[in-house]
């Protein structure tokens, strides 16, 4: 079931399942953002990731002594039991509380809530984790929205690029085959002293761009022929993705705290990059802002 909200500027519809943002439209032009989710491309839309980023090495973490198999990014993506918690005049709000089928693969009790909130042209997306546990609660949080590309009719996939607020010398980590986040780095083509990213197909050719050390907490999405298009603001999260299929019309811009497995994971839960441990009854919450130019 779709879910929708609007203000004067936007309108956007969230999918229920997964609370998953599937539309996100500018009212004065009725231009969509968001990539349109073909099944024979990606089907996904913006995954929502909790308590995982991406994949455990060989499918499976060690959590105080047992295995637990948690699914590729997590509990939220694709789970048709989230509640549709509350909707007023700028915001809606989705939640999960851990229950027996999350315990079998995540054995934390949690209240994880995601709210969208409509403020003029943007759209913030908010989280929150509360530890309902009698113990310490270990998870990673972490966005996964894909955006139209190209945008503008006549546009080719090679008229865009990413714009970011800081020179930018890191380089990208590798994606093994299974999923994992090897020790080799590869040089990533930034232009324009730094700020610039160029997207085309053949980015992507490895899959993600893996950034462990940005020093922009802000990057816009453009068109050298119209200009720019979006801006998203990342502050507080530590990593970023960037991500689209060979040949498919988005890119997905991920802020992340915390990441895939590494290709030497230990398997132990507890000693995943960039785990974030909450202590009882104690609240994390995280952000990020979309803002349609």
């Amino acid at each position: 079931m779709d879910f929708s909200l609007q203000n004067d500027q936007l309108s956007i519809k969230i999918n229920g399942t997964g609370a998953e943002l599937k539309s996100l439209i500018k009212k004065e032009t009725g231009q969509e953002y968001m990539w349109e989710g073909d099944p024979d491309v990606w089907a996904g839309t913006a995954p929502v990731l909790f308590p995982i980023i991406g994949s455990l090495k060989d499918g499976k973490t060690t959590i105080d002594g047992k295995e637990y198999r948690i699914p590729k990014h997590g509990l939220i993506r694709h789970n048709d039991q989230l509640e549709f918690f509350s909707k007023v005049e700028d915001r809606i709000i989705f939640r999960l509380c851990s229950n027996e089928d999350t315990l079998e693969r995540y054995p934390f009790h949690f209240d994880f809530r995601i709210t969208f909130r409509l403020r003029n042209e943007h759209l913030i997306i908010y989280h929150e984790v509360m530890n309902t546990d009698e113990r310490p609660i270990l998870f990673h949080l972490g966005g996964h929205p894909a955006f139209r590309v190209p945008f503008f009719e006549g546009d080719r996939y090679e008229d865009y690029l990413l714009r970011f607020e800081h020179p930018e010398t890191s380089r990208t980590y590798e994606v093994t085959d299974a999923g994992t986040i090897g020790d080799d780095t590869h040089e990533v083509p930034w232009t324009e002293n730094g700020t610039v990213l160029p997207l085309t197909h053949d980015l992507f050719r490895q899959d993600a761009l893996v950034f462990k050390d940005l020093n922009s907490r802000s990057v816009l999405l453009e068109s050298r022929n119209h200009g720019p298009v979006l801006k998203l603001d990342y502050a507080g999260w530590t990593h970023l993705g960037i991500w689209a299929k060979p040949h498919g019309d988005f890119v997905c811009i991920e802020p992340w705290i915390g990441l895939a497995d590494s290709a030497h994971s230990d398997g132990q839960f507890e000693h995943k990059e960039g785990i974030i441990s909450l202590e009882p009854n104690e609240v994390y919450e995280m952000s990020y802002d979309i803002k349609i130019l």
